[in-house]
């Protein structure tokens, strides 16, 4: 496993609650991100993705998975290039912060993120992704190629169409795709 891909891990790691051991039903399909507020450089990642995942667990708590590119948006030029994967994030109702660094003495910035739910409509359902990203330093290390280029927020209205059910538990990751393995 790379250095890269293991701080990527981590980092998805700190920011659950508690270890992906809980299922959720849901459905694959596709999202597609829109900017309706950004001041990062580079901009957030804008578009459609591939087949990701929208669910809900027993409790009722939304479950979100998107590829690592929309989550965390463009690399920087300078900066080499963002491994394909996927992210599995839960709103809990608040902010959830990320320090993002590679050692406990090189702190490379901070992240707070909330997804939201913004209702549906003919069964395509829309989402919130607001991020703030602070305390940047775009000296680290080659895995945060992610870093905007200094402290910025950005708000995007997520579209996702569902095509397919599936649970959490099944997702099997294909690059920056998902598809349902059980």
């Amino acid at each position: 496993m790379n250095a890269r891909w293991s701080a990527l891990v981590v980092v998805a790691l700190v920011a659950c609650e508690a270890p992906i051991s809980e299922d959720a039903a849901g459905q694959l399909g596709p999202m597609r991100f829109e900017t309706t507020d950004d001041d990062c450089r580079p901009a957030r990642f804008v578009g459609p993705t591939g087949a990701l995942f929208v669910g809900a667990q027993a409790n009722g708590r939304l479950v979100v998975t998107s590829s690592l590119a929309a989550f965390w948006g463009p690399p920087r030029e300078d900066a080499g290039t963002l491994i394909a994967g996927s992210r599995t994030d839960f709103v809990q109702g608040t902010d959830v912060e990320l320090v993002l660094g590679g050692e406990p003495t090189r702190r490379c910035g901070r992240l707070r993120y909330r997804w939201t739910e913004l209702g549906a409509d003919g069964g395509v359902r829309f989402l919130e992704l607001k991020q703030v990203w602070q305390a940047i330093d775009v000296g680290c290390p080659e895995q945060y190629a992610h870093l905007p280029e200094r402290d910025c927020s950005s708000t995007r209205r997520v579209t996702f169409t569902p095509t397919q059910a599936c649970r959490l538990q099944c997702l099997t990751p294909t690059d920056d795709d998902l598809t349902c393995g059980c």
